[in-house]
């Protein structure tokens, strides 16, 4: 396609994805395949205005990205699964060197049963402790926009960004997508910063051992920028909108004005939960859904202030944390406990769901509603199955 004419495209999240990089000025790809990720770099490579790298692993895409950041250009890299594991190390040299390095990923069930190649959070969720922001979508049309607004917001606080999607949902299913044009984009997100670069003839040290002062403070300033970014997020998000008209929110709500039962998602299952969502409100149900965009930052203020007079909160996750259960449930309940003064007491169901690219489907998510509607909420994670419900 064609970057300078826009318009409304059929395309797949993995196509988005590539355009996205195209549309931010990309001259650089660093390279490995890795299902499902793979067509976004088959599709820059197409692009002889971008040269991709092969690497020999994904460690040293991210190594050879970093070299890319440094000298102040953009740079593309994609992955999934065990080959975001395999990148786990350099991702915290990354954030503590203060690279905005923006990274696509589609989410992959990682081997541990055995190998699984259908959709999973567990790869993208292993990561949020690295120092990465991390957004999250469900549709290629947020493939796209939400990879912009990720260039936008990590080239604001220096620090890296994952965006990532549901593999295959999202990766290989097309749809509609409505494009900017490049000089649209171009004015949006402006050249990339070159930040504080290593300069010839400039003495400096860098990836060397730093005394444990210097190694907390650098640490904390980390953690202060980051939770500033979830401003930055706001702002560059509401400029995108009206630039564009498609606004995001670190929580997107609906029917949150009188929903009395909220279901909580992240990725491909707020479309399923959204129709569900709307059935139940035919029925006179005061239902409510929360899609979470933002996961690192994590917008605890927003999930209190949104969810704050539910009598019930479901959490979907398609994920699975041995010992604890689902990520996102975790993440909630922590938001809601705030501080004591703006604790929220409400009980919080964990299903655990769609592991290993099981599909998720209404008439399960309809009776996820129904046991939270009867049955007491339970410390450990419920596992949601078109069997039933289990814990």
């Amino acid at each position: 396609m064609d970057v300078e004419i826009g318009g409304k495209v059929l395309m797949n999240g993995a196509e988005a994805m590539a355009l996205a990089f195209r549309l931010a000025g990309i001259r650089i790809a660093y390279t490995y395949p890795i299902t499902p990720q793979s067509e976004v770099m088959e599709v820059l490579a197409s692009d002889p205005n971008v040269t991709c790298v092969a690497a020999d692993s994904e460690y040293n895409v991210l190594a050879g990205a970093e070299g890319v950041l440094w000298a102040g250009e953009r740079c593309a890299v994609a992955t999934a699964s065990q080959g975001l594991l395999f990148m786990s190390e350099l991702m915290w040299e990354v954030a503590g060197n203060r690279l905005p390095l923006v990274m696509g990923a589609f989410s992959r069930g990682v081997k541990g049963p055995g190998w699984c190649l259908g959709s999973q959070q567990n790869d993208v969720f292993f990561m949020r402790d690295t120092g990465w922001m991390h957004f999250i979508c469900e549709s290629a049309q947020q493939v796209l926009d939400l990879m912009l607004i990720a260039f936008r917001v990590a080239e604001t606080v220096f620090l890296p960004a994952i965006v990532s999607a549901d593999g295959y949902y999202v990766s290989h299913e097309k749809e509609a997508v409505v494009v900017p044009t490049a000089s649209e984009c171009r004015e949006y997100l402006g050249d990339p910063p070159r930040g504080e670069l290593p300069q010839a003839g400039v003495p400096a040290s860098f990836g060397g051992l730093v005394p444990a002062k210097k190694f907390f403070r650098l640490s904390c300033n980390i953690q202060r920028d980051m939770m500033a970014a979830l401003q930055v997020f706001r702002d560059a998000a509401e400029e995108y909108g009206a630039r564009f008209g498609r606004l995001y929110r670190p929580v997107d709500y609906l029917f949150a004005e009188d929903a009395e039962t909220f279901i909580v998602t992240a990725g491909a299952m707020g479309g399923t939960a959204e129709h569900v969502v709307r059935l139940l409100r035919e029925d006179g149900r005061r239902v409510g859904l929360a899609r979470v965009r933002c996961f690192r930052p994590f917008p605890a203020e927003d999930i209190r202030r949104g969810l704050g007079n539910a009598k019930r909160i479901l959490v979907l996750d398609r994920n699975l944390a041995y010992g604890l259960g689902g990520v996102l449930a975790s993440e909630v309940r922590l938001a809601l406990a705030g501080n004591s003064a703006d604790s929220i007491c409400v009980p919080v169901y964990g299903f655990v769901t769609g592991l290993g690219g099981l599909d998720v489907t209404p008439e399960m998510v309809l009776a996820a509603v129904e046991y939270a509607s009867t049955a007491p909420a339970v410390s450990g994670p419920l596992y949601l199955t078109e069997e039933g419900i289990e814990h």
